[in-house]
């Protein structure tokens, strides 16, 4: 058998750096970066808008009036103890309102509002029945599990006469 050498190799040449590769990588690395950061931004704001109420003028303007309904609510001694219990995909909301003394306090109409710390989108309004004396409850459809912000509302006829809010947490 005749043994017959390869051709030998086409001399390779030297690695060079060129402006063109220099400015393709350039565009690459910032490339990514600036789409990164659009995506990043761009999750941020559909979970946290930023947006707390429509009109800050607004809402400025009843301030003075809900620190005067909570000193009000303080010199009475009046407490609002809430329970949110999992009942399948939804929820019970109990509310127990009593005075400095421990009575309960009955005939009112009251509105709960669970909101979520990150986005008003999560938000539930419950009307809230009493079942028993000073005994308020309301059910709530389907609801995530997580920590939640209680905002309690109770009136008698139009006055609003107690408000509180306080956190609650909800498990799976």
């Amino acid at each position: 058998m005749p043994y017959e050498n390869p051709a030998p190799a086409a001399p390779r040449r030297p690695f060079a750096l060129t402006g063109g590769m220099v400015a393709a990588m350039l565009i690459l690395f910032f490339g990514v970066i600036v789409s990164v950061n659009a995506t990043i931004l761009t999750m941020a704001l559909r979970t946290m808008p930023g947006v707390e109420t429509r009109s800050a003028y607004e809402t400025s303007q009843h301030f003075n009036e809900e620190i005067a309904r909570q000193h009000e609510r303080d010199a009475r001694g009046w407490s609002a103890a809430a329970t949110l219990a999992r009942q399948s995909e939804g929820a019970a909301l109990g509310v127990t309102l009593t005075d400095r003394l421990g009575g309960a306090l009955t005939g009112f109409a009251t509105r709960a509002r669970l909101r979520h710390p990150a986005t008003s989108a999560r938000d539930h309004e419950i009307i809230l029945n009493e079942r028993a004396p000073g005994r308020y409850e309301g059910r709530l459809g389907r609801i995530g599990a997580g920590s939640w912000i209680l905002e309690l509302q109770a009136k008698r006829g139009e006055e609003v006469v107690f408000v509180s809010r306080s956190r609650v947490t909800l498990e799976r």
